[in-house]
């Protein structure tokens, strides 16, 4: 593990420097020396724990949370989910959520301002990019932080994670158990990461079960109702035979919208067409028929995320980042009933 005195050989500075820019003290380093020593930590692999260390003398108790994005005309519920049971967990551990935002093309400068303001012990992230600036920000930082979510698999830092994939490989053994064959996948765009593992489970399932892939099964959707209708009148236009009787969704908001087009092309949801969706929203269940989803275990990935951002905090890292993925629980409604004659 390398240590402070590597850093400073590194770098070409002294074992003071590095001090001054690990702990924050940016009256004794100019900006350049600064952002100099960070990368060069951030490029040995150096983890500052003297910065945990220092937190502890004047801790905040306060967690940084950025509030989520989302489309303006998409419901939120699934994560305010995630933020209730986020503050629940918090709070067992004696601390306090400070929720903020922060613009979509300059994500970095509030986290920057909230660390040299001193305002948070540490971060939770969640809605992660594969080069999320948030992550390469805060590990060149050395700054105390946990994600729920991955990003840029070369990067090592604490996250926490549902298991997509092996969450729609349980929504597909569910629809192919009940005899259906044809199955489509509606996903998000193709440079989703939550929705691309989502996918590959999809896919793994199909695949081990010997149905052949049709490309035209698998939509990326874009948030909007076009390209499922496009998917729609495009299946419409097959033989009878060779059109989906059930659909996979990557979450439920797709798959809402997708039954609502769905009826519009003349199909009874749960009798012509099997639908699932994922994330259990609240009003799922109210749905009729109430949509077979699959739950994620936010209250045990917010307690598991709380405790490793306490021990960062604390210093207590040695053992280096962890990961963990944790499994969705199918829940079986109405809407993924077997379809309404054999599939062969």
């Amino acid at each position: 593990m390398p240590t402070i005195k590597d850093v400073a050989k590194a770098a070409g500075v002294s074992i003071a420097t590095v001090s001054y820019v690990l702990n924050d003290r940016t009256d004794m380093v100019g900006e350049q020396t600064r952002l100099h020593v960070l990368e060069t930590a951030s490029r040995l692999g150096y983890r500052p724990n003297i910065i945990a260390r220092n937190l502890q003398s004047s801790r905040t108790r306060l967690l940084g949370y950025a509030w989520h994005r989302t489309p303006t005309d998409l419901a939120t519920s699934v994560m305010d989910q995630f933020m209730y049971h986020l503050a629940q967990a918090a709070e067992a551990q004696h601390y306090h959520l400070l929720t903020f935002t922060h613009p979509a093309d300059d994500p970095v400068a509030v986290y920057e301002e909230l660390i040299r303001s001193g305002r948070v012990d540490g971060f939770i992230l969640a809605e992660t990019v594969p080069d999320d600036p948030r992550i390469a920000h805060l590990i060149a930082r050395g700054f105390p932080f946990v994600s729920f979510g991955r990003a840029h698999p070369d990067w090592a830092f604490n996250w926490v994670d549902t298991d997509g994939e092996a969450g729609t490989r349980l929504a597909a053994a569910h629809l192919l158990g009940r005899g259906h064959r044809r199955i489509a996948f509606l996903g998000w765009p193709r440079d989703s990461l939550t929705g691309n593992h989502r996918l590959a489970g999809y896919l793994d399932a199909l695949r081990a079960a010997g149905v052949v892939i049709r490309d035209d099964f698998i939509i990326h959707n874009d948030y909007h109702k076009n390209s499922l209708e496009t998917a729609f009148r495009h299946w419409a236009t097959l033989p009878a035979d060779q059109q989906p009787t059930a659909l996979i969704a990557v979450s439920d908001f797709v798959a809402v919208a997708a039954m609502q087009v769905a009826e519009q092309f003349g199909h009874q949801i749960g009798t012509t067409l099997a639908v699932t969706g994922f994330d259990d929203a609240p009003f799922v269940r109210y749905l009729r028929p109430g949509l077979t989803t699959l739950r994620q275990p936010f209250a045990e990935i917010s307690a598991v995320l709380v405790r490793r951002l306490d021990a960062l905090i604390c210093g207590d890292d040695a053992a280096g980042p962890t990961t963990e993925l944790l499994m969705p629980e199918l829940i079986v409604r109405g809407s993924s009933s077997a379809p309404a004659s054999p599939e062969r």
